[in-house]
This record gives C-alpha cells, sequence and structure tokens, in this order.
C-alpha cells in the first residue's frame, strides 16, 4: 500500500465519490476500504462528532486511535442533520455522489428525508448502501443490532464454546462488524460495476446488506456442511475439535497434521514414531473418527519442547505450523513487515501514526494512503464550495449553527 500524502490517488476507484453517512465500524470501515482504493469519501458527522471519535485512549492531534483506524482517506463535514438547512446539505452532495454509505436504525433514513427513494430522484445514478442489523424489512428490522447479538443469532457462539456441554463463547473482536463491512465494500463495488461496466445500465441501486446475512455468509458454509441436504438425520455441527492451540515449554503454537503425510513428519519431529501403530492414529480415516486421543498425544509430546526448536522440526518434516504471537510481535514479524501488512507514516501534528493496509495488492491501480484521518469539520468549508455555496452561504449556515 502506497503512501502517497497531499497527492492524487492512483487507485481504481480515482473519480469516484462516496458520502459516508455512518458512525463506529462497519460503516466507517466500508467506505475506508473505498478511500484506500482511491475513492473521494466525505464523512458526514454530527457537530459533536461520531461517537468513534470519543473512544480513547490514545487520543492526539484531535484523534482518538480507535477512530483513526476506521476513517483515514476521508474528508470531514460536520453538520446538523437535525435542521433542514442540514439535510439540505445532504442532498445537493447526493446529486453528484457515485455511493451513499448509511448504517441508521432501519426506517431512519426514510424519515429524514435522505432515504434511497428520496436520493434517486435527485440522482438515479446514486449507488445506495443501507447496512443495517437485520436488514430493512421483517420481525427485526426496527431493532438495534450490535455485534454481539448478530454473533449469538447466527448460531458461531456453539462452534466456538469447547466440546459437548461447553457455555457458547463470543468472538472477542467485533467480527460481525467488520465481516460486514467488507462485505458491504464488495457488494458498492459491484453495484458500480453494473452501473458502470461492460453492459451497464448506466443506473445506481439500493444495496442492502443486513449484518446477519454478511456474518452468516462468511462464517457458517463450512459448519453447515451436515445441512447440505435435507432432510438429514445428523447432529448438529459441533466445534471443529481438530482445531487446537498447543502449549510448548515457553509459549504455543498452532498448526494441522491430520494428514497422513503431515501426520507421520510430526512424529518424525517430536521422536515419537510409536503414535504411528497406536489403534486410532494408524491412519487419516481412524484420525477423523475422533480427534481427542492422537491431539491428546500430540499435546503431551509438543509441551516437552520450546517452540523455536519444535518449529524448525516441524519444517524440516513439512509439517504446517506457526507460533502463536501478539499483536505487537506479529507487527514484528518478518513476513509481514515484508508484506508492509502494518506501515507507520508521518502525519503533521500526531507524529508516526500506525495503520492497516488495505488488503488486496493491486500492481496497476495500487490502494495507498493519501489521507490521514480528518479532525472534525476540518474540510467543511472546501467540500460545500465544491457543492456550489457560496462564502456567504457557507458563513449564514456556519452562523445558524448548521454546521461547525
Amino acid at each position: 500500500m502506497d503512501i502517497r500524502l497531499n497527492e492524487s490517488p492512483e487507485g481504481p476507484l480515482q473519480g469516484i465519490r462516496v458520502i459516508d453517512i455512518t458512525s463506529m465500524i462497519t460503516g466507517p470501515m466500508c467506505s475506508q476500504q473505498l478511500g484506500d482504493l482511491g475513492a473521494d469519501v466525505i464523512k458526514i458527522e454530527p457537530l459533536h462528532g461520531e461517537v468513534a471519535r470519543w473512544v480513547a485512549p490514545p487520543q492526539k492531534a484531535g484523534l482518538t486511535g480507535f477512530y483513526s483506524q476506521l476513517n483515514r482517506n476521508k474528508r470531514s463535514l460536520a453538520v446538523d442533520l437535525k435542521t433542514a438547512e442540514g439535510l439540505a446539505v445532504v442532498k445537493k452532495l447526493a446529486e453528484s455522489a457515485d455511493i451513499l454509505v448509511e448504517n441508521f436504525r432501519g426506517g431512519v433514513p426514510d424519515r429524514l428525508g435522505i432515504g434511497y427513494d428520496d436520493l434517486k430522484a435527485l440522482n438515479p445514478r446514486l449507488v445506495y448502501v443501507s447496512i443495517t442489523g437485520f436488514g430493512p424489512s421483517g420481525p427485526y428490522s426496527d431493532r438495534p443490532a450490535y455485534d454481539p447479538i448478530a454473533q449469538g443469532l447466527v448460531g458461531m457462539m456453539h462452534i466456538q464454546g469447547q466440546g459437548v456441554g461447553a457455555p457458547p463463547q463470543l468472538i472477542q473482536t467485533a467480527i460481525v462488524d467488520k465481516t460486514t463491512a467488507t462485505t458491504a465494500a464488495g457488494a458498492a463495488l459491484a453495484a458500480l460495476y453494473a452501473r458502470d461496466g461492460l453492459n451497464g445500465t448506466g443506473r445506481g441501486q439500493r444495496v442492502d446488506v443486513p449484518m446477519i446475512d454478511a456474518y452468516a455468509a462468511n462464517s457458517l458454509p463450512d459448519c453447515l456442511a451436515v445441512d447440505s441436504f435435507v432432510p438429514n438425520n445428523m447432529p448438529d455441527p459441533m466445534p471443529l475439535a481438530v482445531l487446537r492451540t498447543f502449549a510448548t515449554t515457553d509459549g504455543f503454537v498452532v498448526g494441522m497434521a491430520l494428514q497422513d503425510n503431515h501426520f507421520k513428519g510430526i512424529c518424525a519431529a517430536l521422536e515419537c514414531p510409536e503414535l504411528l501403530q497406536r489403534e486410532g492414529m494408524r491412519n487419516m480415516g481412524e484420525r477423523i473418527a475422533d480427534f481427542a486421543p492422537w491431539l491428546d498425544a500430540l499435546e503431551a509430546e509438543i509441551k516437552k519442547w520450546p517452540t523455536e526448536e519444535l518449529l524448525t522440526r516441524f519444517d524440516a518434516n513439512g509439517v504446517p505450523f506457526g507460533r502463536v504471537k501478539t499483536m505487537r510481535e506479529f507487527v514484528e514479524d518478518p513476513q509481514a513487515q515484508h508484506n508492509r501488512t502494518v506501515f507507520d507514516a508521518e502525519h503533521p501534528e500526531a507524529g508516526t501514526m500506525r495503520y492497516v493496509r488495505y488488503p488486496g495488492h493491486l500492481s496497476e491501480t495500487p490502494a495507498c494512503l493519501h489521507r490521514h484521518p480528518p479532525t472534525l469539520g476540518q474540510h467543511n468549508a472546501e467540500i460545500l464550495n465544491e457543492a456550489g455555496y457560496s462564502e456567504a452561504e457557507i458563513e449564514a449556515l456556519r452562523g445558524a449553527g448548521v454546521i461547525s
């Protein structure tokens, strides 16, 4: 990912304008990915700033770390959407926008007069991305949704629990929010291609991305295998018992040794060839039938070895294992450094800032950092000037408290 601060981006979305009326994780991460790819993203915030601006630590140069990780490559317009004048600003911007992303509760944009039908009348080419918890209609459509609620609903918490009778477990990160964000970005690009691609219609469309649908699509396919053919009498999906963390003398490792060649390699590396002859471990079929005995046996052997020596032995025997690292250790990992998975860039006021790169490595139109996260309302005048507001009109909006 290039660093092109104060320069024009070269990404594939150069020339595309995105209106971002979102907060927290799902919407901001979606629009940030579009900005990483070169789009001009205008972030519309309330006069006090969206909630991510209040989340600390740390806070520096008017930015929190949380806000910064989700809002680079954007310009900020602070406007009061509780006023008719503020809503008029959004409508004016939407007239020339390519994509609008919002994550209001269901029905709120329509009540405000900035729903899809309202803006489509002003700009038929607009791709309108609506991120909600459950969808725009149905029995849950008016409910607020948060990441853990969606985790509980979709069914994966039982898979995270360790074994029969174990309590369901939450994934300890906003996995649903982030899954939804990347799904929404991809859906927005699909709609953009439908408009402008080889057989493009020239028209925008509404794109609804319910959090539960996005999370289900990304988490259930491998676990839903038992229900692929209906009806069946197979038991409910169970936790993947083959996925296990192993303690060493000085840390932890993870890996897979299910295939026959891998199991032979791990027995050689651990100097325990007798396991190859033990009932239940002699071939892959026996090991799939009951994971616990051979995994328990490997666990007992692995904990006798220090991590570095163990991984060297595994590599020599073609066994796919790796060290369990902290996030800060990952930043120093040689492959992560080679990929620039996490990179630093200098901010004129905040000093060195650290970001996670856009994951796609495009050879001809690379993603880039072209703007640090904006301070609240940093680009008010610039954006409104581009929309056709005069200096006097901008001052009048500021004087009336419509913009900051």
